[in-house]
């Protein structure tokens, strides 16, 4: 049987896989954990005593406190979000497009810093923010040392889930094949798949070790980068040798400390 403490953890994951800056109803979080309302909520006004979620006064919808947001952005792996940054920022100043550091998390490509230009127009993606797998250039980049029969369990779910782009893979098979030409030329491309518009260019980052722990990508209207695919993976190479180098300078030699 679970604990109050791991229900209320399943309840405040549930604002991240939704949007975590958006607004949400009890009824819909309440589907989406698997309880019933009145229980969900008792724990919302719980957490909302406690600081860590508010409540719109008129549309009674829920959505996590500015204290929750700053803690979470304090949160995860520091070392590559401080290498990143600096990185993905001057990218973003070459490229004029959306720029992303996204890591796994269970079966979802999960994005823990964007950096974006003011020119540029707005692309899908935000800090925490989770997406599929096999049908985004970061998450199936984050898929590059996976064997396939592990593939198939991380991306099942999400394949008979209806997708917005007409050009997501509909079957393993599809994911599969992909994933072996994406494999052989060093960087993964999203077009049309995930959303209508848009195409995403990604690339691994690995630990001095060889540990893929991330992965950089850039996003933006597909008019826009259709015809500078190349382009935007060798500036994506170049970026990721910059991040993985300060990894490797950092005090433990290993980068994150993760060797996944």
């Amino acid at each position: 049987m679970d604990s109050a403490a791991e229900r209320v953890a399943v309840l405040l994951l549930a604002f991240g896989r939704r949007g975590a800056t958006g607004d949400h109803s009890v009824s819909d979080l309440a589907r989406a954990v698997g309880r019933e309302r009145s229980q969900v909520s008792r724990m919302l006004q719980a957490l909302s005593r406690g600081g860590l979620v508010e409540q719109d006064s008129q549309t009674k919808r829920y959505r996590l406190s500015w204290d929750m947001l700053v803690l979470a952005a304090g949160a995860g792996d520091s070392s590559l979000l401080r290498a990143a940054r600096p990185v993905l920022r001057a990218l973003v100043a070459r490229t004029g497009e959306v720029a992303l550091l996204s890591v796994q998390r269970g079966n979802r490509s999960l994005t823990v810093l964007r950096e974006e230009s003011n020119q540029s127009l707005r692309a899908g993606g935000w800090v925490g923010r989770s997406s599929p797998l096999h049908c985004t250039a970061s998450g199936r980049a984050l898929l590059f040392d996976t064997d396939d029969d592990l593939v198939a369990e991380l991306v099942a779910e999400d394949l008979t889930t209806p997708i917005s782009g007409l050009s997501a893979p509909r079957t393993l098979e599809e994911v599969l094949e992909r994933l072996r030409s994406e494999r052989d030329r060093g960087y993964s491309m999203a077009s049309e798949e995930v959303e209508i518009g848009l195409t995403s260019v990604g690339v691994p980052l690995r630990t001095p070790a060889g540990g893929l722990v991330g992965v950089i990508n850039v996003s933006g209207p597909t008019s826009r980068m259709i015809n500078r695919l190349d382009d935007a993976a060798r500036r994506l190479r170049a970026a990721a040798t910059a991040i993985e180098n300060t990894l490797g300078r950092m005090p433990d030699g290993n980068g994150p400390g993760r060797s996944s």
